[in-house]
């Protein structure tokens, strides 16, 4: 075999690896949380936990959460091209039990081009455990990070 072969077999094994999304086991007492990503066609969707440490973020990987009643923001954003310019954003709070052992994803559809419905479901079964929630999508405000941090405030996570 020469230098060329190996080097594009290694190539081709790490990129099916880097493909496959390792599940972990849900730690006793915990619930899994995986947010909603689309990044496909004209439009990239992007719906996630606003929030961790009581403190707005931008993006989290799965994690694990203590089971339990939860006070969630969530963050849409959708974009129009992949261009932020033409950026969406709407923001949402959730009361919700999540149960531990279980994983939990957010999910959403579109009434039209400027309305959002947005939900948890159960990641396994697809079972919604949340209320499902519509609101409008508008473009991102100026100046929102004392308004982003004071909501994460009164969230749970």
């Amino acid at each position: 075999m020469n230098k060329f072969t190996i080097i594009t077999a290694l190539s081709l094994i790490l990129a099916g690896c880097s493909a496959y999304q390792i599940k972990a086991d849900v730690d006793e007492g915990k619930f899994r949380f995986v947010n909603f990503e689309k990044e496909r066609g004209k439009q990239f969707e992007y719906i996630h936990l606003m929030c961790l440490y009581k403190r707005p973020i931008e993006w989290n990987l799965p994690k694990q959460y203590q089971a339990g009643n939860h006070q969630l923001w969530v963050k849409a954003q959708i974009y129009q091209n992949g261009m932020s310019i033409r950026e969406k954003n709407a923001f949402v709070k959730f009361d919700v039990t999540l149960k531990a052992g279980l994983s939990y994803k957010l999910n959403r559809s579109f009434d039209d081009d400027d309305n959002i419905s947005i939900w948890i479901e159960e990641e396994q079964s697809k079972n919604i455990v949340s209320e499902i929630i519509t609101t409008e999508l508008l473009r991102p405000l100026l100046i929102e990070k004392s308004l982003r941090t004071e909501q994460c405030e009164s969230g749970s996570i």
